[in-house]
């Protein structure tokens, strides 16, 4: 058999399909392989590159690979599924199509991410659910109470707030005892997912005083604890990226194009790469226009050109504007290892 090369793996639970090619690209391996064999037929390989769609448990299959002295490329999930016919998908077809990617120029791998890395983005995956599961609650409440004449105003801190009011209200004492009873326990609950929240806000804000990176992010307007985590996190190594702009367009916060020929149509944002960064990246897009409107004579070029936004655009696509003018700031930051400056006006 001649030396692989590239060796492609479709990874699951239990059945792994393996890929193999040569130098030339000719298929010299095609096996299936059971969970607790993978490792020691991946051991006895020379030292090869492997590739990987960077899915559930990639990285820890790719942390294992690289101790015995492969060289692991992770694949972006979508860039493998446009290369298989979804009319006859297999894992045959899945292993081919994650070889086939590897090969391509265009395709930008997904960084390895370290276990501590992984740790720290749990964090932020725990605090997100626990934040979804209250705002179900939240509205839960909010929708059961209007059904019998009460309003509560959006907001766990106006819930809370208004909690004694509600239920020394001649209404609320005027409904089913069974409802007053499921409201209670509803307002517990909420209560209890609002420590959850808190406590993970402290185990981030604990994770980012010992992190240089995330004490320079920190120094960029809007950028609070929350950012200053997720992204180091997220992003193992920054000059993964060109520069600003393709950081910006890695996270989608860049206009889709529809051009040919001299014709160009930019529509919305791509909406591509990380949601979660994205998301962040436009809330705190959101904070700095609240900065920029509070500021009479602001001193920060940002911050006045962030003014001048909300003049001609709309709220949200003035902050979406300005979360692409962040992730540039971010990726300067942590490019070049020094504290944001601002620019003078």
């Amino acid at each position: 058999m001649s030396e692989i090369k590239l060796l492609a793996i479709d990874l699951a639970k239990r059945v792994f399909q393996l890929h193999g090619v040569d130098g030339e690209g000719k298929v010299v391996l095609e096996r299936r392989l059971m969970r607790d064999q993978l490792e020691p037929f991946v051991a006895a390989l020379p030292a090869c590159e492997i590739a990987m769609e960077a899915c559930g448990s990639a990285h820890d299959w790719g942390r294992r690979f690289v101790a015995l002295g492969h060289r692991v490329r992770l694949l972006p999930p979508p860039e493998v599924a446009r290369l298989v016919d979804r009319r006859k998908k297999n894992d045959w077809r899945d292993a081919r199509a994650i070889a086939l990617a590897a090969r391509l120029e265009h395709v930008r791998p997904v960084p390895l991410k370290s276990a501590e890395a992984q740790a720290e983005q749990f964090e932020h995956r725990v605090r997100a659910r626990l934040i979804t599961a209250r705002t179900a609650l939240i509205n839960l409440l909010r929708g059961m109470l209007l059904e019998f004449g009460i309003v509560v105003s959006k907001g766990p801190e106006v819930l809370k707030r208004e909690r004694a009011q509600v239920a020394n209200s001649a209404r609320f004492q005027a409904i089913p005892a069974p409802c007053r009873g499921l409201a209670a326990e509803l307002y517990g609950r909420i209560a209890e997912l609002d420590q959850a929240v808190a406590a993970a806000d402290q185990r981030i804000k604990a994770l980012v005083k010992g992190r240089p990176a995330s004490q320079l992010l920190m120094t960029i307007p809007g950028i609070g604890p929350i950012n200053a985590s997720a992204f180091p996190a997220a992003i193992p190594d920054i000059h993964a990226y060109a520069n600003g702009r393709a950081f910006a367009a890695a996270i989608g916060l860049v206009p889709k194009q529809d051009s040919s020929g001299e014709r160009t149509v930019l529509g919305p944002i791509t909406k591509r790469g990380n949601r979660y960064l994205r998301a962040l990246l436009v809330h705190a897009g959101r904070a700095v226009l609240v900065m920029a409107k509070r500021s009479k004579q602001p001193a920060d070029g940002l911050l006045a050109w962030a003014q001048q936004l909300c003049r001609r655009l709309p709220w949200n696509r003035a902050a979406v504007a300005v979360a692409n003018k962040l992730a540039r700031i971010v990726w300067a930051v942590l490019a070049f290892n020094q504290p944001y400056r601002p620019r003078p006006v």
